[in-house]
């Protein structure tokens, strides 16, 4: 049997390595034929009954593992690693946890422990890409005959008292049913965590990879965006994974041209389509500066970001502003004169990128000082000017609205603001919207009819109005930063976080980006902090806390039942003698180990209670708990009453933590 348990546990170890591609630390593997003979080594030695290595206290090893996995764990947990990356490190890692523990086996507790690393390298193996279906389903399998081998050997291994072997066949049945349902537990989430092979959704490829059907939505940005047409239901659909340091908005594309109805992109002026690489470095295409972006940034943050597309197809790349160079491993990127990103040829499901964006600090202080001028317009540089101030015949409401609200706005940043803050404050964001009516201006209809409407709608009424007194301004689209994954970390982002917000150029610090809407977080946000990673980690998991906070309660609701019943049914002697215990170590006179209840009682009555009537009630308590006979009501009685006097007469006045010295001779018993 124990042999069995061992080489199930092997398996298991193996095939869960298998399953995320091998094992190792880092980038350092360890070859196939190592793993196997490191695990061998465990399974001959017992089956040669060696006895195991007792390292661990005998009795105490399960705790022991135990806590070494929790403290393990936290401690991952609190340097950060909490991403998708980090756990495959820590699951390649684990079957070598396995191999070394061999060295203490056959004992069933470190066989179970193996079986839950096994299974934690399994859950691993589901983050990742799974290169091989068939060591899955091996390594659940190895799992199932490991965890039964090793609940056969604990009962082999049990003490039995005399009872039946029925009842010990039912309690092994049992507790194996239960683990085995735990196990099947774990499949199920690994199974649901498992995504496909990287790229499978993608319809055509450089590297020659085929297409399949995906329902999935295709992501990508479009040259065009009506504003006044009708906006149906979002996708629930997840588009891409953003594994980052911090919530952000992930920018998609720009616009620059309104014609009172949609937004166009003018062709690109500058020359970025060609993209220029670090030497040594060929697979990071470096962004030049587009129009109105300063090269040399203040108080710049590096902000990396590693995207996975879960799209079917992606022919954009969305990141956050400013990009400073992005890595598509096995293509190019064509850059846009407002740094869009768009990858040659396109990215397909499971298919990752990495970009460094620019996050500048820019305070409120700063911005109000960009202007240097009295007339922030003749700071303006000409081809700014040109592509973002445009407008077409705007209808005079709207023109006298915008007026309105920055009359008293002398700084650029001013005027932004009280344009943002209007809109916040009088302005609803719907998801879905109808059609704005034939004939009717969009951003008229927006201000002062409906005063709802998608967020692209309100974004637009900003920026029209900034360019209507001087202000640059685009619109940009994108997404918000999505939900946040408990397990991994990363922001999952679906169709439903489509969002478009405003960007407002400022002389010296470039495009800073204002939110109408009030959904977006704000600008150098970050959220990697112990307290934070927390609370996301509660949200997630919210449904497992109160199951165990209800099962916790009702455990403690039993034990103190049962405590209470307990004592219920204890004789009164007992009850009655912990209370003048309780009543004696409250005044600083705790009970000795060696002493009798008269020899207590008659040290109390002595020093804390100068009752020397408490000798009498403790011979009542000595006689009546060795002859387990009942004491009359009487005594009782006269016993209660005694020891309520003598605690009225000597209340607690003050903990005393050295016990006072007690005579040298032995108990006396008073005359009556």
């Amino acid at each position: 049997m124990a042999v069995l348990a061992a080489l199930a546990v092997a398996l298991a170890a193996w095939f869960s390595a298998t399953a995320q591609g091998g094992a190792g630390v880092g980038a350092l593997g360890v070859p196939p034929v190592v793993l196997a003979a490191a695990l061998a080594v465990g399974v001959l030695a017992t089956a040669a009954r060696r006895p195991a290595l007792r390292v661990l206290p005998a009795g105490k090893d399960a705790v022991v593992l135990t806590a070494v996995t929790v403290a393990g764990g936290g401690a991952l947990f609190l340097a950060g690693w909490t991403n998708g990356q980090h756990v495959s490190a820590v699951a390649r890692l684990l079957p070598l946890a396995v191999a070394v523990l061999g060295l203490l086996w056959p004992e069933p507790a470190v066989l179970r422990y193996c079986l839950v690393v096994c299974a934690g390298s399994l859950l691993g193996a589901a983050v990742g890409p799974t290169r091989a279906d068939w060591a899955l389903y091996g390594a659940l399998v190895a799992l199932a005959a490991g965890v039964v081998a090793t609940n056969r050997l604990a009962a082999a291994g049990a003490r039995r008292l005399g009872g039946p072997a029925t009842t010990e066949r039912r309690r092994v049945g049992a507790e194996a049913v239960a683990v085995l349902a735990v196990a099947g537990l774990l499949a199920a989430v690994a199974a649901s965590l498992l995504p496909p092979p990287p790229g499978g959704g993608s319809p055509q490829r450089g590297n020659g990879r085929s297409s399949r059907p995906n329902p999935q939505p295709a992501l990508g940005g479009s040259d065009r965006l009506d504003v006044g047409a009708a906006k149906g239901t979002p996708s629930n659909a997840v588009l891409f994974r953003v594994s980052a340091p911090g919530p952000d908005l992930w920018r998609v594309t720009t616009y620059d041209h309104w014609d009172g109805e949609a937004w166009t992109r003018s062709a690109d002026p500058l020359d970025n389509g060609s993209p220029r690489f670090r030497p040594g470095a060929a697979d990071r295409t470096f962004v030049r500066p587009g129009i109105g972006d300063v090269a040399a940034v203040s108080n710049r943050a590096a902000f990396v970001q590693r995207v996975t597309i879960q799209a079917a197809v992606a022919s954009v790349l969305p990141a956050a502003a400013r990009p400073e160079w992005v890595t598509v491993a096995g293509g190019g990127v064509s850059v846009g004169a407002d740094e869009s990103l768009r990858p040659d040829p396109v990215l397909g499901k499971g298919d990752t990128y990495v970009v460094e964006s620019i996050r500048a600090d820019a305070d409120p202080a700063t911005l109000r000082a960009a202007d240097g001028l009295d007339d922030p317009s003749s700071a303006i540089e000409q081809r700014v000017a040109d592509a973002y101030l445009q407008l077409p015949a705007v209808p005079s409401p709207v023109t006298a609205l915008a007026q309105q609200l920055t009359a008293g706005a002398a700084t650029t940043y001013d005027r932004a603001r009280a344009v943002e803050a209007w809109l916040q404050d009088n302005t609803r964001v719907t998801r879905t919207a109808p059609a704005v009516p034939a004939g009717a201006d969009p951003i008229e209809t927006f201000l002062l009819t409906d005063r709802s409407g998608p967020a692209e709608r309100s974004a637009t009424a900003m920026v029209v109005m900034l360019r209507s007194v001087g202000v640059p301004a685009r619109l940009a689209v994108g997404y918000l930063p999505g939900t946040r994954d408990g397990l991994t970390g990363d922001f999952v982002v679906r169709g439903r976080d489509g969002h478009a917000w405003v960007e407002v150029w400022f002389p010296g610090v470039g495009w800073h980006r204002f939110d109408p809407t009030g959904l977006a977080p704000p600008p150098g946000a970050s959220d990697n902090a112990l307290w934070s990673r927390l609370e996301r980690l509660a949200r997630q998991l919210w449904p497992l806390l109160v199951l165990v906070a209800l099962a916790l309660g009702g455990w403690l609701a039993w034990r103190a039942l049962h405590r209470w019943r307990r004592r219920a049914a204890e004789p009164w002697a007992t009850r009655f003698f912990a209370r003048l215990e309780r009543a004696g170590t409250a005044r600083g006179r705790p009970k000795e180990p060696h002493e009798t209840p008269v020899e207590y009682a008659d040290g109390l009555a002595r020093t804390v209670l100068p009752d020397p009537r408490l000798v009498e009630v403790g011979a009542v308590v000595t006689a009546a708990a060795w002859s387990r006979r009942d004491v009359s009501p009487e005594d009782r009685d006269r016993a209660e009453r005694v020891l309520r006097e003598a605690s009225h007469a000597a209340p607690v006045r003050r903990f005393r933590r050295s016990t006072p010295p007690r005579p040298a001779q032995g108990p006396t018993i008073p005359e009556p």
